[in-house]
């Protein structure tokens, strides 16, 4: 019964045209206070247009304060942590899926930085949270990150800590992308089948970067981006979530085109 509704749930979250996830985190203020892009409520509802994002990430706070952004899935951040506290990679549950039920969310989300040290505790926050939000219908992404010493060099750590979250019964997972898009299959092998991997845009980069990192995202079908300040700090961030949106859009056409229907089939044959 939970799983359907997870699945309708989510759904929300997901571009009907495309098949692809557009999620814009916003959650980034509990972490790193004022910041260009998110410092006015208004400044959000400018680019906050549901024909283009497909949801949004926040605290409860910032939630409540942007009205729950009509027309497009709300997901409620429960965990985090200060980067200037002394241990920033232990993020504290701080809100309750109840909560996040009464702020009219559609799912629930938390993350989990990973090292030697943080790892007890990762796990059982994410299998925790994975039980509270299922007895309600809701789905979880949780948001896994390699901060151990052969981050970025080594993929075999985070594909560990993406299975345990799997394990645990995530409905879906959002990761940095690695270095090299071309690792992006090697790197989702035997989840992406059944758990949409979702890719962080990370901090400002160029434009071009966060289009061939979407593009990447099409080929590979995995299950869309996870992007805030590559969006929230641009001059014009629904023009740049236009883009992407148009790109998925377009990918998806492409890609139908390209599979035989029975009539196309049989003019290949004539």
């Amino acid at each position: 019964m939970t799983e359907m509704a997870r699945k309708r749930r989510w759904s929300r979250f997901v571009d009907r045209q495309s098949g692809k996830a557009l999620i814009v985190p916003i959650d980034h203020g509990l972490t790193l206070g004022p910041l260009e892009g998110l410092n006015r409520v208004e400044e959000v509802q400018r680019w906050l247009d549901p024909d283009v994002v497909s949801g949004i990430v926040a605290h409860k706070g910032f939630a409540e304060r942007l009205g729950g952004a009509p027309g497009c899935g709300l997901m409620i951040h429960l965990n985090g942590s200060l980067n200037i506290g002394e241990t920033p990679d232990f993020k504290e549950m701080l809100t309750s899926v109840e909560a996040a039920i009464r702020l009219g969310a559609d799912a629930v989300s938390i993350q989990a930085n990973f090292s030697a040290v943080t790892a007890g505790h990762n796990l059982r926050m994410i299998g925790q949270a994975v039980d509270q939000a299922h007895a309600y219908g809701l789905p979880i992404l949780c948001m896994v990150y390699d901060k151990g010493p052969m981050s970025g060099k080594d993929m075999i750590p985070l594909r560990h800590f993406m299975r345990a979250a799997v394990e645990l019964g995530v409905d879906a997972l959002k990761v940095a992308a690695p270095e090299n898009l071309n690792d992006i299959p090697s790197l989702v092998d035997g989840i992406q089948e059944h758990t949409p991997v979702l890719f962080a845009g990370g901090a400002l980069a160029d434009e071009m970067a966060l289009l061939e990192l979407a593009t990447a995202v099409c080929l590979n079908g995995t299950g869309g981006i996870c992007v805030g300040r590559n969006v929230f700090q641009r001059a014009d961030p629904l023009a740049t979530m236009t883009r992407l949106r148009d790109l998925f859009r377009d990918s998806a056409q492409a890609m139908d085109f390209s599979r035989p229907t029975p009539t196309r089939a049989a003019a290949l044959e004539n």
